[in-house]
């Protein structure tokens, strides 16, 4: 394994190989032909840029508006379904989401999965509680025409990995969280 990577350091480092880093995010899911909602792992098909002074940035998607939400502490929805799909955006405290089965969750943390897209607004919807003895506020952006940006289905379940950028390089070599001065 350190061969490998000491490899595709010297790749990147020679100009060899190139790296795309693009958002990965967990989104509960839902159709006409399954209402019951599910959890999926999300790559975003649009690829972070190199931001003009440092990092990397993207345009995620189009959206309709931005409705900035406060949740009061250890508080509950219930049952509810988004009214069209959305990116919710955690800003801080804490969201715990449920699929009404209990088979799927999200625990949506301060830096950690904080953006996750609700598109379960067809069927059932899910059960969210906020169990932190703090607030919760977040940020709800309604895509434009019910249109979630492209992405491509990682794995069934929510993400798992420490943070939101994923970067592959050529031939599928991943690194999640990690940046290279391709971007």
């Amino acid at each position: 394994m350190q061969l490998q990577i000491a490899l595709l350091v010297l790749q990147i480092g020679l100009g060899y190989a190139h790296c795309a880093a693009r958002l990965i995010a967990t989104a509960i899911v839902s159709n006409a032909s399954f209402p019951d909602p599910w959890i999926e792992c999300w790559r975003f098909d649009e690829p972070l840029q190199k931001y003009p002074t440092v990092g990397a940035a993207m345009t995620l998607a189009d959206t309709t508006n931005v409705t900035y939400v406060v949740l009061p502490p250890r508080s509950e929805e219930g049952v509810h379904k988004p009214p069209h799909p959305m990116l919710f955006v955690l800003l801080s405290g804490l969201a715990h989401v449920r699929t009404l089965d209990g088979a799927d969750d999200i625990w949506i943390m301060e830096g950690v999965n904080n953006v996750v897209v609700a598109a379960d607004d067809v069927g059932h919807g899910h059960y969210t509680d906020y169990p932190s003895d703090k607030e919760t506020a977040a940020l709800q952006l309604p895509f434009k025409d019910g249109k979630a940006p492209g992405h491509v289905i990682l794995h069934r379940g929510a993400c798992k990995a420490s943070s939101q950028v994923q970067v592959e390089c050529d031939g599928g070599e991943e690194s999640r969280g990690a940046f290279s001065d391709d971007l």
